[in-house]
């Protein structure tokens, strides 16, 4: 026994020390890969404002939007999508980051809105995005929602289960308007979409074609991957879908207008771990390898890639080309967004392992550093070299919640601030006021900073309680 635990202390320590190498070798240690620079005083600087002043006005934690980045990522997909097929649509997926004040300026490039629930379609229509720039998915539509989707004439009502259909043709009915709907095809093991293989698909759009009066199927849907680095699955799934579309046409005579292939289009410099990655780290402790910036296709010849393939699929079937939808989520927003933490204390324990105690954590705000890789920096002092490990941990009483396990960084003090890159995608999403009030946000542009959300307050926590007699009482509790 006392040899298989040298030999698992040992593979245990040649595991964290082959994670401590790859991230001081890490080709991410370069801030202005998110647009970010070193300033005279050895502080990280977000489009010409410190991050230490930042912390110093609006409290940490604190996650901060640099809008030039938001603005030049959504440009730079939008185009790279209309300049192989014009008639194609990119639609921003609400649930990535669904923060008005970043949405809103999403809106303003020309991007629309791919939504999963009521609250998200309805937080759409507030923000004026025209119904033919919305499209509505997700497992759990309320009739409600349903009389909004219609009534706003959604580009396409993504059917899940075949009970859908009879649902939104009754509404439409009723409402005396038609509803353009979308199938979305189980391509992957998951419980979403219709069933290619056993003709559930092809069943339902059977059965929406007998509906034609006030149903109008005009997309096809899929969505199979999570930050994928290069095009092939999509690739792959887009061309299952096109041979999908010509057994619909031949069967009966039907032309789909719309080929939707969701999202998941990955950023150079964030990663999903791999399950041999994330066994190792939940078990031993090591960070996996950090991604390389040049291991990640550019979204132009990515979406290149698809394009060109459908034309070949379509030709060889012999059907029209359908337009192209797209609904980047993590690829738009990702890169533009910091989360900013203070430190409050370090502590070491016996062995000599390090714990740096911050005011954000798994259970709070950085639940995606459980799966994802994401390269941290200390904006008050960028420039120390990387000389000390530490468990990061936040500040709910549990040792559950921790941010890092084995983070290689500089030696760490109570007051340093941690940058935690690429905190656009899922951070605020899956944030969540355990304990303490969830943080402020705000953007930055060209030395100016704005909230585009304000901090929540004990207040806000409370504002949908009933506190019936206890409220204002001074009674205390027993304390028998």
């Amino acid at each position: 026994m006392r040899i298989i635990g040298a030999a698992k202390r040992a593979l245990n320590n040649y595991l964290i020390k082959r994670s401590d190498l790859w991230q001081k070798e890490s080709s991410l240690r370069d801030p202005e890969l998110w647009g970010f620079q070193v300033g005279d005083k050895g502080h990280l600087m977000v489009d010409g404002i410190d991050c230490v002043e930042l912390i110093e006005r609006y409290g940490s934690p604190l996650l901060v939007v640099n809008k030039k980045r938001l603005l030049s990522d959504a440009r730079r997909i939008k185009k790279a999508l209309q300049d192989g097929q014009p008639s194609s649509k990119v639609l921003y997926s609400y649930k990535t980051n669904c923060i008005p004040g970043i949405l809103s300026e999403i809106h303003h490039v020309g991007i629309g809105a791919e939504v999963i629930s009521p609250y998200e379609l309805w937080l759409a229509e507030k923000l004026g995005v025209p119904g033919n720039m919305i499209v509505y998915n997700g497992v759990n539509k309320t009739d409600e929602s349903l009389i909004r989707a219609i009534n706003r004439d959604c580009a396409s009502i993504n059917i899940d289960q075949e009970e859908e259909i009879e649902r939104i043709y009754s509404i439409a009915k009723m409402l005396g308007r038609k509803a353009r709907v979308g199938i979305r095809l189980a391509l992957g093991d998951s419980q979403f979409g219709l069933d290619v293989n056993t003709g559930e698909a092809k069943t339902a759009c059977m059965r929406i074609a007998a509906l034609s009066k006030f149903l109008d199927l005009n997309s096809i849907h899929f969505n199979v991957t999570s930050n994928a680095r290069s095009a092939g699955l999509q690739t792959r799934c887009a061309l299952d879908a096109l041979k999908f579309m010509a057994g619909i046409k031949m069967d009966l005579g039907l032309t789909i207008s719309y080929l939707d292939i969701g999202g998941g289009f990955g950023v150079p410099t964030t990663k999903n771990m791999s399950g041999l990655e994330y066994g190792l780290y939940r078990t031993n402790g090591a960070l996996p390898k950090p991604p390389s910036k040049d291991e990640c296709q550019p979204i132009e010849s990515y979406l290149d890639e698809i394009l060109r393939n459908m034309k070949e699929c379509c030709d060889r079937l012999r059907i029209d080309m359908p337009s192209l939808v797209i609904e980047p989520g993590r690829y738009v927003t990702s890169g533009s967004e910091t989360l900013l933490v203070r430190v409050h204390s370090i502590k070491t324990r016996s062995g000599g392992k390090k714990y740096a105690i911050t005011d954000g954590g798994r259970l709070s705000i950085t639940f995606p550093c459980d799966f994802e890789y994401h390269e941290t920096f200390v904006a008050n002092h960028f420039n120390d070299p990387l000389t000390t490990s530490y468990n990061i941990m936040g500040r709910v009483c549990t040792s559950a919640d921790w941010m890092f396990k084995n983070r290689s960084m500089p030696e760490l003090r109570p007051g340093d601030i941690l940058a935690v890159m690429d905190a656009g995608a899922y951070f605020s999403s899956y944030s969540s006021n355990f304990a303490f009030p969830r943080p402020a946000i705000v953007m930055v542009e060209e030395g100016r900073s704005r909230l585009i959300r304000k901090e929540e307050t004990f207040e806000h926590l409370t504002a949908m309680d009933e506190w019936g007699d206890f409220q204002g009482s001074e009674r205390a509790p027993s304390s028998s």
